[in-house]
């Protein structure tokens, strides 16, 4: 038998306790079903118990996920002769339904499990005591499962349907990182998997969410479109969870837009501009996107904003968001480090030419990188973007910003601007990601959905107007 830290074996012995009394409790008062859920497991299917009890089993579970790429659920495939974990490739076919969705008979179920005690043998099932010829691991649901395997009874997953999530089995060293924990899974994968509808605040527990505060900045902004209310819903949600205020700026929408409404807004595409891998003009979509920021950044300079942030709204915050950014700021401000734009989230395509600031070990010199996600921008920043008139010579914005910084791999398109001054930085790690990367069921870029311009036919109609 492995020997225990104390700390971990009292935890240990006082689950099986816990679990025991419910049991207990449970046959004095003549009860049948017994629904056994940990407080970091979120069902989500309305249906879930009644699905369990139909199903029959004495001992069944309904199959959790962390989040749609994770591995780790409720249930062991395998287990080894001595009681602890074992990888079989029958575990994924079930967490992938590779076999036939239906009550697959398992070594172990544990966190969120239904008993039936009128169920054959039920009778002798127990979490406590532990009997003095038990050999097996020192754990809560392993000598709940070995005792069930030594009665004869099967435990059972259920896989028919989506029945929840579960809280990511990181190793917390004291109950305030848990906490941190907790609120970082409920940002990062629980609602933006679930409509925040169908996680209801508890009518007991009263407001809990943070105060909303700007974080030290004169403003933070999220472009969204208007025709996609439930991102920006996901969003707002998201930053009302972490207590981040924002300012919503509807998008200007590539749907909308057309060769009257560009040549209205003298809007031109550079010359010679083609998108570097797929060969083409701008979409709608892409210019949409570029006057989007362009417009905030004259609001920066309208307003004499000295610092803000610019979140598009298809983004996942890393763990710990507010205290990291707090923290990056506060060696910025060490540091005396003059500023223009410091990305947040970005695609790196140039790893190996980046360096770190000198004494800093949060921010490197960004090279050649892509999107717009996240970002800071001062007051100087949005001055040298605005001042190089891009609208009239067009590209990409994610294009745009590197080449500013002067990290722009194509010489002909730089040549176009100058001075290309802008000093950018790059938070590391980021603390900003896409919620969906391409590929990803979700994901949507209503850039690519968009038509592509004909460079020639604006520039004619130019021509007729005047």
């Amino acid at each position: 038998m492995k020997v225990l830290q104390p700390m971990l074996l009292f935890r240990y012995l006082h689950m099986m306790r816990i679990r025991q009394k419910v049991l207990d409790h449970a046959r004095f008062r003549g009860i049948r079903y017994v629904f056994f859920v940990d407080t970091d497991n979120f069902l989500t299917n309305p249906d879930t118990l009644s699905v369990l009890v139909r199903s029959g089993k004495t001992i069944v579970g309904p199959m959790l996920k962390v989040d749609k790429t994770t591995a780790y659920s409720n249930y062991w495939a395998g287990m080894t002769a001595g009681g602890y974990y074992k990888s079989v490739p029958e575990y994924f076919d079930i967490l992938h339904r590779k076999t036939t969705p239906g009550t697959h008979s398992v070594p172990m179920v544990h966190s969120t499990l239904l008993i039936d005690l009128h169920g054959e043998h039920a009778d002798k099932l127990k979490y406590f005591p532990i009997d003095p010829a038990y050999t097996g691991p020192i754990d809560d649901i392993i000598h709940f499962a070995l005792t069930a395997q030594t009665l004869g009874i099967p435990m059972f997953i259920d896989n028919r349907a989506d029945y929840g999530f579960l809280l990511s089995r990181k190793e917390f060293n004291t109950v305030s990182e848990e906490v941190v924990g907790f609120q970082e899974y409920l940002v990062d994968v629980l609602i933006p998997e679930v409509a925040p509808r169908s996680l209801p605040a508890s009518e007991f527990l009263g407001n809990t969410l943070p105060e909303p505060d700007i974080m030290g900045f004169d403003e933070i902004y999220m472009i969204s479109l208007e025709r996609r209310p439930e991102r920006r819903q996901r969003m707002l949600v998201l930053l009302q969870m972490m207590g981040v205020a924002v300012k919503v700026f509807d998008a200007v929408d590539g749907k909308k837009l057309d060769d009257a409404a560009l040549n209205k807004i003298n809007v031109k595409q550079l010359d010679g501009y083609q998108d570097p891998y797929l060969k083409r003009p701008l979409k709608m979509g892409e210019i949409g996107c570029f006057l989007s920021h362009y417009y905030i950044w004259e609001e920066v300079v309208a307003r004499n904003l000295q610092q803000v942030i610019i979140f598009e709204d298809d983004i996942r915050f890393r763990p710990n968001f507010k205290s990291e950014l707090a923290a990056t700021m506060a060696e910025v401000k060490a540091l005396n480090l003059e500023w223009d734009l410091i990305y947040l989230s970005r695609k790196i395509l140039k790893p190996k030419l980046e360096k770190w600031v000198p004494r800093s070990s949060k921010l490197v010199v960004p090279h050649y990188s892509y999107w717009t996600a996240a970002y800071m921008v001062s007051q100087s920043g949005a001055r040298k973007l605005l001042q190089q008139q891009p609208l009239q010579k067009m590209m990409a914005v994610d294009e745009y910003l590197p080449l500013m910084f002067d990290a722009h791999p194509n010489a002909e398109w730089s040549s176009h601007f100058s001075p290309r001054d802008l000093k950018a930085f790059s938070v590391s790690p980021l603390l900003v990601e896409p919620q969906f990367y391409i590929g990803q069921d979700g994901y949507i870029s209503d850039t690519e959905l968009s038509t592509v311009i004909d460079p020639e036919k604006l520039e004619a109609q130019k021509k007729e107007e005047l």
